[in-house]
């Protein structure tokens, strides 16, 4: 038997030979279809999850509780005040104190997307119109935020064949996709996913003009984008695209030396591609000012104390207890089930020390290493390393793939994907049904989180796909990579249900949220926090009202007034219980939130 030209052989094939010099066949698809498939499918499985959960996380709160202060309080226009004396969207605000920590890019987006039914609906005093409201509204919150992460698989696909090949750049589209990071971030309003489209579209920029020499088209892009990343999250989306690049630039322009040195050979004379760099680079810089400058400019103008407070936010000088310096190790967990791949790829770009791959492996780590010395460290933070990391996952597959014969650490690397995949498709639908919800992770009613027939087919469904994909040999890549798509996209949508009715996924403060429209509809809220913390923003979105925060003394002396007055106090663990302000004031409930209690009292109208 004759071996296969090694520019036909498709490396799915195990037959011993020559290794292919082209990209598989059966992975080869036309780029129109890629865009469209990622986007239609990864955004149809997550879709009909996105209500779930209620508001229950804190960095989200920020961004939707923003977002209906927009919509609510504020006229439409970006000029600090309307005509009709309401503040404008230029400067937003969070229970009516101006919110410029971050730029507003994120919050503008998603109150764009809030119509003017569901605001309609959330002001109404009818349980029957409101509560329905909210389920609108997570809906037309997160949905903004779950395109974005798709738009990201593109930029990633993009990426991909900007560093590889087609092949390579759709594997890491998949592995980007199926990662626990974008499933367990992409359905949330939160700003890092809109970081981290803009990052991989500024990153893809980049690439083009370093690795192409398209200078001038690949630095205007990226000048563009990096303009959107200054209006998302500030300067450290430079840390996360122009410091990397810088990197590699500098390490292959060493090595490039280096190498001269050691075969005797003289460096190649000055061709002046510094200056053929010079106008690319202040097109860039230009751009990137002309997009993201003005806001901050008037906000600097406009709102006393801004500047100080982005000082602050940039040099980590919040007061925040420190994270530990290894949080970011979780980078491996979030990367599941591609972090075995992702290792083989990083040794393999870092052991060549050259060729495009190295770009990709330094925008995956250069970025971690970065924000580790920077003291406040959350996961989250890692989402605009995701599109790297994936293409240097992608990269260590293929390099699998590539290979005549493996190894057993090779045949380990193929066993453990799939083993987790039967972790994901078999264990954790079985656990949903019966143990999940009533033992490990309770639901408030203590049922399972899967009833038991889903969880059953599931288990049955699942399991006999992965046993069907590993008996595979000769197309195992696609089998591989098609159960990984099924199994991911099916077990969290399995899962999210279940998680909805857990503590983790209820919010805290609705309780008290529906006292308020039970007993107080008209009501003001406030918050007695002693050193001014914010209380959970998830009241005042489902109050459909800010909280504002009032010192005990102001308190105190606050006159009735024709509207109810609600107030909340935190006790910690081991305080007293609070006492009301004054006779006055009647105890109206409490809720949990982690470990203290946040008690409400009530001071009816006169």
């Amino acid at each position: 038997m004759t071996a296969q030209p090694a520019a036909t052989r498709d490396v799915n094939d195990r037959t011993p030979g020559a290794e292919p010099s082209a990209p598989p066949p059966l992975l080869r698809v036309p780029r129109v279809l890629a865009w469209v498939g990622l986007v239609g499918v990864f955004f149809a499985a997550v879709a009909p999850t996105l209500n779930e959960t209620e508001f229950s996380s804190g960095l989200e709160n920020l961004v939707i509780g923003t977002a209906l202060e927009l919509r609510r309080d504020h006229a439409p226009t970006l000029a600090p005040e309307a005509p009709d004396g309401r503040p404008g969207w230029l400067v937003p605000t969070l229970e009516e104190e101006p919110r410029v920590k971050k730029p507003p890019l994120t919050p503008w987006i998603t109150a764009l997307a809030i119509t003017d039914a569901t605001l309609r609906d959330l002001a109404n005093r009818d349980p029957a119109v409101h509560e329905p409201a909210w389920l609108k509204l997570a809906w037309q919150a997160r949905w903004p935020t779950l395109l974005a992460a798709c738009l990201m698989l593109i930029a990633t696909y993009e990426l991909g064949r900007a560093v590889s090949d087609p092949t390579t750049a759709l594997i890491a589209a998949i592995a980007c996709g199926t990662s626990v990071m974008f499933l367990r971030y992409g359905r949330s309003a939160i700003i890092d996913v809109h970081l981290g489209l803009w990052v991989a579209l500024a990153n893809l920029g980049l690439a083009h003009a370093v690795l192409h020499g398209r200078r001038w088209a690949g630095l205007t892009s990226a000048g563009l984008c990096l303009g959107v990343v200054m209006m998302l999250k500030g300067p450290v989306g430079l840390v996360q695209t122009v410091l990397p690049v810088l990197v590699y630039a500098i390490w292959t322009h060493v090595a490039a030396r280096r190498r001269l040195a050691q075969s005797g050979e003289a460096p190649p004379p000055s061709t002046g591609a510094g200056r053929r760099w010079a106008g690319p680079i202040a097109v860039c810089v230009l751009l990137m000012i002309a997009v993201a400058a003005p806001w901050y400019v008037a906000v600097a103008r406009l709102v006393p104390g801004a500047t100080a407070e982005w000082f602050g936010e940039f040099s980590a000088v919040r007061g925040e207890r420190p994270s530990r310096v290894y949080t970011y190790g979780v980078l491996f967990i979030l990367l599941f089930p591609w972090t075995i791949t992702f290792v083989s790829g990083a040794i393999a770009a870092a052991v060549r020390r050259r060729g495009p791959m190295l770009l990709a492996l330094s925008l995956a780590i250069v970025p971690v290493l970065a924000m580790t010395v920077y003291k406040d460290r959350k996961d989250r933070y890692l989402l605009p390393v995701l599109p790297a990391c994936a293409i240097v996952a992608a990269h260590g597959l293929m390099e699998l793939a590539r290979k005549r014969t493996w190894t057993g650490l090779d045949k380990a690397a193929v066993a453990q994907h799939w083993a987790l995949l039967v972790v994901v498709g078999v264990v954790l639908p079985a656990a949903a049904a019966t143990v999940l919800g009533t033992k490990w992770l309770p639901t408030d009613d203590g049922t399972p989180w899967l009833a038991r027939p889903w969880g059953a087919g599931l288990t049955i469904g699942l399991g006999l796909l992965l046993a069907g994909g590993m008996l595979v040999r000769r197309q195992w890549l696609a089998t591989l990579l098609g159960a990984t798509i099924v199994v991911m996209l099916a077990g969290q949508a399995a899962i999210m249900p279940g998680y909805g009715r857990t503590y983790a996924g209820q919010s805290p403060m609705k309780p008290i949220a529906q006292a308020v429209w039970e007993s107080a509809p008209t009501a003001d809220l406030y918050n007695a926090h002693p050193t001014g913390k914010r209380a959970d923003v998830s009241l005042s979105i489902y109050a459909n009202r800010p909280t504002r925060w009032i010192s005990t003394d102001d308190l105190k002396t606050l006159p009735p007034a024709n509207r109810p007055k609600v107030v909340l106090f935190k006790q910690g663990p081991g305080e007293p219980e609070p006492e009301p302000p004054t006779p006055a004031w009647s105890p109206m409930g409490k809720t949990r939130r982690d470990k203290d209690w946040w008690w409400a009292f009530v001071l009816a109208a006169k």
